[in-house]
C-alpha cells in the first residue's frame, strides 16, 4: 500500500472514530429517554430497575468517550514550562540558526518538559490540523542537562526536519487518533477497575477501541518509520551524520541514567528535602567518575535495546537501524561536563511545573543535599549495628560511639560483623562481613558528625579502623578534634523489636501468619470514591425521577366511542333476568354469579350432558305393544 493511500485511510479512520463516538453518545441518550418513558407507560406492570442501573453504570463511560473525543479536537502537547529567549539565549540561538538553514519562517515556541525526548507539536490548529496553529518545540530538561551544544543542535535539526518535510500535517491526524484512543482505553480500564457496576458495561466499548487500535497500528507504523528515516537524512545534511549518531546514542544512554537517578535520589529524599536543581544534579551524577566504569556496558545495552513499543506500535525505529542508516555508531561518547550545556537555569516554580514532587518541598543546593542523602543511605545499618554491639558486649545499656570503636579495636570485629550480618533481613552470602561492618560504622560516624565539617578521607579512616585495628587511633582523634562526644549515648534507634518494626503474628510453633491484601494501583485507588459517588448520584437521581413518573401515571379505563360505559351483558340467573342488550347495568363484567348454571353459561362452550336412550331390536313402536 502506498504512502498517500495510507494517509487517506488514516484520515478516514479518524473521521469514522468521531462519527462512531457521536452515534454511541446519541444512542445512550435515546436509551435513557426510553427508560424514563417506560417508567411512565400506562401498560407497564413493573418498575424498570435494570434500566436505571444501566443509566448509572454507563454514565461515567459516556463521560470517558466524550473526554477522549474532545481532547483530540485541539491537540495540546505535554505539560511543561515555556521558555523565553531571555531565559534560554543559547537554546533560542540554536533553534533560530537551524530554522534559518531549513528556511522555516514560522515562529517557534520552546517548551521545557521533564521527559528524556524532544518533539515538535502543532498546537491549537483548526480543522483537524489542515490549518496551521502554534509550532511548539518540546524538549526535555534532563536531555539538555547531559548533551553538549553540538548534540543539542543535532537533536533540534532532526525535529525541525519534520516541519521542513511537512510531516506535521500527517501527525495532525495520527496524533489526534492516538490521543483519542489512548484516553478512551485508559479511562475505560480505570473506571472498570474502580467500580464493579461500571465494569459490567465496559466490554463492548473496549472491543471497539481495540479494533481501532489494531487498524491504527497497521496503517500508521510504516508511515512513522519512513518519516523518522527522512528526518535523519535531512538533519545529517545540516549537521554531520556522525554528530547526529552521537546525539542519538547519548540520548538513549541518558534515558537509562535518568530513570535510575529518579529512583535512587528523588523518590525517597532524606527528610523530604530535595535538591534545588535536580537537572543540574543529574548532570553532576552522570559525570561522576564513580559511574564512568558503567558507561560502556550501559551504552551497548542502550544501542541494542529495541525501541519502546506500546499497543500503538513505536514512534521511532530501532536505534540500531537508525545508526546503520547514518553510517554506524560512534566509537566513543563525549563526556558530560556540567555547566557546559545549553540547559537553562530554572527557578523553583519552573521545576515544580515539571516535577510535581517539588510543589511546596524544601530544597538544598546539590552538594549539601548529596551529603545528607549519603548519611541517610547508610542510616538503615545503624540500628542493626547497635543491636549487634549489645549482643556482643552482652549489655542492655545505651550504646556509645566509644563502645563501638573499642570493640573494633579490641579484636571483636569478626563477632561484631557476624552479628551485624545476622541482623540483615536478606543477607548476601557473597559479601564480606567486614565491608558491611565498615559501612555501618561509617554511617554511624556521619550521623554523629551532623553538620560539622568533614574530612575527605573520612571513609578511608573508618575502613582503616575496621580492617587494621592496630591503626584505629586516627579516627577517635579526628572525631574528638571536630567536637564529637564519643561517650554520649546514641538514642533514637531501635532494634528488630523496637518501635517502627511490625512483629509477625505467630499462629503456632514454627508457623507465621502473613496477611496478604490485594491492593489497587494508587491512581485507581484515588478514582474509586469519585466513580462510586458519580454512580450512586446518577442512580439516586434517576430512580427518584423515575419513581415520580411511575406514581403519577394514570390508571387504565375503557370507554366506548359514545362516552357511556356499557358493561358486557351478564349471564341469566333464576333471580335476575337479563336486561335488554345495550342497556347499562351496575354489574361489572368481572362479576360471576355463584348461582349461575355452568351448563347454561353462554360464555362457556356448550356440551350435551343428556343420556341417550337404548335402541330396541324391534322396529315396531311402543304403541304397538299396547293391549
Amino acid at each position: 500500500m502506498s504512502h498517500r493511500i495510507r494517509l487517506v485511510f488514516v484520515a478516514a479512520l479518524l473521521l469514522s472514530f468521531y462519527a462512531v463516538m457521536a452515534v454511541a453518545i446519541l444512542s445512550w441518550l435515546v436509551l435513557v429517554v426510553l427508560v424514563f418513558y417506560s417508567a411512565g407507560f400506562e401498560g407497564a406492570t413493573t418498575f424498570p430497575v435494570p434500566g436505571f442501573l444501566f443509566c448509572a453504570g454507563t454514565a461515567v463511560l459516556v463521560y470517558a468517550l466524550v473526554d477522549a473525543t474532545c481532547r483530540s479536537l485541539f491537540l495540546v502537547g505535554a505539560e511543561g514550562t515555556w521558555l523565553s529567549p531571555r531565559e534560554s539565549p543559547e537554546l533560542d540561538h540554536i533553534v533560530k540558526e537551524v530554522a534559518k538553514k531549513y528556511r522555516i519562517s514560522e515562529p517557534l515556541h520552546i517548551r521545557l518538559t521533564s521527559s528524556m525526548s524532544a518533539e515538535l507539536v502543532d498546537e491549537d490548529n483548526r480543522f483537524l490540523g489542515l490549518m496551521a496553529g502554534n509550532r511548539v518545540l518540546s524538549i526535555g530538561a534532563p536531555l539538555l542537562a547531559v548533551l553538549s551544544t553540538d548534540q543539542v543542535r543535532a537533536v533540534v535539526a532532526h525535529e525541525l526536519a519534520h516541519l521542513s518535510l511537512r510531516h506535521d500535517r500527517v501527525r495532525a491526524f495520527t496524533a489526534r487518533l492516538e490521543v483519542s484512543l489512548t484516553v478512551a482505553r485508559e479511562s475505560l480500564v480505570r473506571f472498570g477497575r474502580a467500580n464493579g457496576l461500571v465494569a459490567r458495561y465496559t466490554g463492548l466499548p473496549q472491543l471497539l477501541i481495540g479494533a481501532y487500535i489494531r487498524l491504527f497500528r497497521w496503517l500508521v507504523q510504516p508511515i512513522r518509520r519512513r518519516q523518522e528515516f527522512e528526518a535523519d537524512q535531512a538533519a545529517a545534511r545540516i549537521c554531520t551524520a556522525p554528530l547526529l549518531a552521537e546525539a542519538l546514542c547519548q540520548r538513549a544512554l541518558a534515558e537509562t541514567l535518568w530513570a535510575e537517578f529518579q529512583q535512587v535520589f528523588l523518590e525517597a529524599p532524606p527528610g523530604g528535602v530535595l535538591p534545588a536543581d535536580p537537572f543540574l544534579g543529574f548532570a553532576h551524577a552522570a559525570a561522576d567518575p564513580g559511574i564512568q566504569h558503567r558507561i560502556p556496558s550501559l551504552r551497548d545495552e542502550a544501542i541494542t535495546a529495541p525501541a519502546l513499543r506500546t499497543e500503538f506500535g513505536s514512534w521511532h525505529p530501532d536505534l540500531t537501524d537508525r545508526l546503520r542508516d547514518l553510517g554506524g555508531a560512534p566509537a566513543a561518547l563525549l563526556p558530560v561536563r556540567p555547566g557546559a550545556t545549553a540547559a537553562p537555569r530554572l527557578s523553583h516554580d519552573d521545576i515544580a511545573r515539571l516535577l510535581p514532587s517539588y510543589r511546596g518541598a524544601t530544597t538544598l543546593p546539590w552538594k549539601p543535599w548529596l551529603r545528607r542523602w549519603i548519611d541517610q543511605r547508610g542510616a538503615h545499618l545503624v540500628a542493626p549495628l547497635l543491636e549487634a554491639v549489645r549482643e556482643v558486649s552482652r549489655t542492655t545499656t545505651p550504646v556509645t560511639l566509644h563502645q563501638v570503636l573499642h570493640l573494633v579495636a579490641a579484636g571483636k570485629r569478626m563477632p561484631l560483623a557476624r552479628a551485624l550480618t545476622a541482623q540483615q533481613p536478606e543477607p548476601d552470602d557473597g559479601a564480606e562481613p567486614l565491608d558491611l561492618l565498615g559501612e555501618a560504622v561509617l554511617a554511624l560516624v556521619r550521623l554523629q558528625l551532623g553538620e560539622r565539617p568533614r574530612s575527605r578521607s573520612l571513609g578511608d579512616m573508618v575502613m582503616e579502623a575496621v580492617l587494621q585495628p592496630s591503626q584505629s587511633s586516627r579516627l577517635p582523634l579526628y572525631l574528638a578534634a571536630v567536637g564529637v562526644d564519643l561517650m554520649r549515648p546514641i538514642e533514637g534507634f531501635h532494634g528488630p523489636t523496637g518501635p517502627g518494626r511490625q512483629e509477625s503474628t505467630e499462629s503456632g510453633p514454627g508457623f507465621k501468619t502473613l496477611k496478604v491484601a490485594p491492593e489497587l494501583p494508587e491512581p485507581v485507588q484515588e478514582l474509586v470514591p469519585r466513580v462510586r459517588n458519580v454512580t450512586v448520584a446518577v442512580l439516586v437521581v434517576a430512580s427518584t425521577v423515575g419513581g415520580f413518573i411511575w406514581m403519577g401515571r394514570d390508571d387504565v379505563t375503557y370507554e366506548p366511542p359514545s362516552g357511556q360505559v356499557v358493561w358486557p351483558r351478564p349471564s341469566t340467573t333464576p333471580f335476575a333476568p337479563a336486561p335488554p342488550l345495550g342497556q347499562a347495568t351496575a354489574m361489572p363484567s368481572w362479576f360471576r354469579d355463584p348461582l349461575r348454571d355452568p351448563l347454561r353459561d353462554p360464555l362457556l362452550p356448550r356440551r350435551d350432558y343428556s343420556i341417550p336412550l337404548p335402541i330396541l331390536p324391534s322396529s315396531r313402536p311402543f304403541v304397538d305393544l299396547a293391549p
